[in-house]
């Protein structure tokens, strides 16, 4: 319609005509802003769908993430452990020490002992 508006002359002398022209220019211009408040309204539509679907992105992440915390949670609880059983493992590790230090003087010992008794075999 705004084509067919721009063939039609701008100017005349008829004062009908221009009247005609100038309530045709009204409605267009009516009808042009219209369809500018329709389009902003869609865009900010458009905008506020784009962000709740972000947000709903996000809440789906966090339900995603929460899914495994539980999970979490239990490895957490049973890595705690992990220091008491350290502790109790290294000081088997330091009986373990004791025990064959002494087993290596007993060794040391008997060898010695062995060698007292025993007749050295270069002198028979």
């Amino acid at each position: 319609m705004a084509r067919k508006h721009h063939r039609a002359p701008r100017e005349t002398d008829n004062a009908t005509v221009a009247e005609l022209l100038a309530s045709r220019r009204r409605v267009l211009a009516t009808s042009l802003h219209g369809i500018e408040r329709r389009v902003a309204a869609l865009e900010a539509y458009a905008s506020q769908v784009a962000e709740a679907d972000a947000r709903y992105a996000e809440v789906r992440e966090i339900e995603r993430l929460d899914a495994g915390s539980d999970e979490l949670l239990d490895l957490l609880a049973r890595t705690t452990v992990d220091d008491l059983a350290v502790a109790e493992i290294e000081a088997l590790t330091d009986e373990a020490a004791v025990v064959a230090s002494t087993f290596t003087r007993a060794l040391e010992s008997a060898k010695q002992a062995a060698a007292a008794a025993l007749p050295l075999q270069d002198a028979a």
